[in-house]
């Protein structure tokens, strides 16, 4: 299954464009099997989609991006809004292990450094020994940025994921998470992520015919 573990809709994301038809309807334009919304700290905009969704014929999974004083993470499982404007991680992390979610840092090694880098070995050994993936694919990454997270994956022995990370409705599908198993539903969606039956790709990798596969350069 192809699935954009990574998108933002206008209706919960202020930075984000899409609305959740619009969303919907390219999802199914360009041959996606699921999307997961993941809001900037508010469930609101998943909770909207997943209905669109349902209506039109594509399956819509809800998550949400929280910042944390870890930086962002993209989480899976939670379905409730984000407690403060930068969650602690201890509280995340209890949160999640109560619910039984799953938290992936996102776009974790963006141009200016790795999270080792950015964090200290010890607190990024920390994080990654908390957490179920790494968002190795995300679309508003440069490729260097996500070569170097695909290899932070590897030295931690993480599974990786993909995501557009889309704003616009143009880079929905720019990354994805190929799945090896069916996912219908959000209980299944988390219990994919903690199988390690997956791997995040560029569209082209995967034969794909999207549009915009690969993200920008930037300088």
């Amino acid at each position: 299954m192809r699935i954009d573990l990574h998108v933002h809709t206008s209706v919960s994301s202020p930075c984000s464009l899409i609305e959740p038809g619009m969303m919907v309807e390219r999802a199914l334009e360009i041959g996606l099997d699921g999307v997961c919304v993941t809001e900037h700290d508010e469930i609101e905009g998943a909770e909207v989609a997943r209905e669109l969704g349902r209506k039109y014929g594509l399956t819509v999974f809800r998550g949400i991006e929280m910042y944390t004083d870890f930086g962002d993470m993209l989480v899976y499982g939670l379905y409730r809004d984000a407690p403060a404007w930068k969650t602690p991680f201890e509280e995340l992390l209890a949160m999640c292990r109560e619910a039984g979610a799953s938290i992936v840092p996102a776009h974790s090694c963006r141009v200016t450094g790795e999270l080792e880098k950015l964090y200290g070995w010890e607190r990024a050994e920390y994080l990654l020994s908390k957490v179920t993936a790494i968002e190795t694919h995300n679309g508003g990454c440069t490729p260097e940025g996500n070569r170097a997270a695909l290899e932070l994956a590897k030295r931690y022995g993480l599974p990786g994921i993909g995501g557009s990370d889309a704003h616009h409705l143009f880079q929905i599908g720019r990354c994805l998470t190929v799945f090896d198993d069916v996912v219908g539903s959000d209980e299944e969606l988390v219990a994919a992520l903690k199988s390690g039956r997956y791997r995040g790709v560029y569209p082209d990798e995967f034969q794909c015919t999207l549009s915009n596969s690969r993200p920008p350069e930037t300088t």
